[in-house]
C-alpha cells in the first residue's frame, strides 16, 4: 500500500441493523469502523455483534466514540469509558473521536474537551487517536495547533476532493457520502477512503488487499 493509495471503507452503528459482512467484504470493503460507545454510559446495541462478524471476515476494525462531554472532566471520563469498551478486541486502525454536538460551547471550551478527550485515550489506549470532523468544523471549531498532531478523518460530501482548508491540509480518512449503498446493508451507510496513516500496525494480508484508487 503506498503513501497516497487508498483503502475503500464505511463506518456503521446500529442505524445499519444487521449486516452481512461476507457480502460487504465482497464488494470490495476493506476497512469498517464501528460505533462502540457514547457519552459516559452509552453502548451501541449492535456493537458487539458487529465487531464479531467484522473480524470473523477478517475485515480492518476501527472503533470511534461519539462525545458529548460540556467540560474537560466529563471528556476525560468519556475517553476512559470508550477506552474500556474497546480493551483487547482486534483493532487495525486508529480510535476515533466523533465530536460534531457541540450545543452553547464556545470554540475555546470545544477545543479544551478535544484535546483533554484525545491525550486520555491515547493514554489508556497506548494508541494515537483520529479526529473525525466535517470539513466546516475542522477549518474553525477544531483550528488549534495542539490538534495538529492527531490525523483527520474528514467528512465532506459531493465533492472530488475534499475541503482541506484548514491546519492538517492532509486527510487520513474522508467521509465522502452518507448515502452510500452497499450489498449487504439495507438502506444507506457512510462510505469512505482511508489511507495508510489511519492505520495502526497492521497483517500485511490486510495491507496487500485490493486498493480503489491513488489520490
Amino acid at each position: 500500500m503506498t503513501k497516497n493509495s487508498t483503502l475503500h471503507g464505511i463506518d456503521i452503528s446500529k442505524w445499519q441493523g444487521k449486516i452481512d459482512f461476507r457480502r460487504v467484504k465482497e464488494a470490495g470493503i476493506r476497512v469498517v469502523y464501528i460505533k462502540a460507545t457514547q457519552g459516559t454510559s452509552y453502548v451501541d446495541p449492535d456493537f458487539e455483534r458487529n465487531y464479531r462478524d467484522a473480524e470473523k471476515e477478517g475485515l480492518a476494525i476501527g472503533f470511534y466514540h461519539y462525545v458529548t462531554a460540556r467540560t474537560t472532566a466529563e471528556a476525560r471520563n468519556e475517553a476512559r469509558f470508550f477506552a474500556s469498551h474497546i480493551k483487547g478486541k482486534t483493532q487495525h486502525a486508529k480510535p476515533a473521536m466523533d465530536f460534531e454536538d457541540f450545543g452553547d460551547l464556545t470554540r475555546t471550551e470545544i477545543r479544551e474537551i478535544a484535546i483533554q478527550f484525545l491525550i486520555t485515550l491515547e493514554q489508556e489506549t497506548h494508541h494515537e487517536p483520529v479526529i473525525y470532523s466535517d470539513a466546516s468544523n475542522a477549518s474553525h471549531k477544531f483550528a488549534d495547533d495542539r490538534l495538529r498532531k492527531y490525523p483527520l478523518w474528514i467528512a465532506d460530501y459531493g465533492v472530488d476532493r475534499p475541503d482541506m482548508e484548514n491546519i492538517w491540509h492532509y486527510w487520513s480518512g474522508w467521509q465522502y457520502t452518507d448515502r452510500g449503498r452497499i450489498d449487504g446493508i439495507s438502506g444507506d451507510v457512510d462510505e469512505d477512503r482511508f489511507k495508510k496513516s489511519i492505520l495502526l500496525d497492521i497483517d500485511n494480508d490486510t495491507c496487500d488487499d485490493p486498493i480503489i484508487t491513488n489520490v
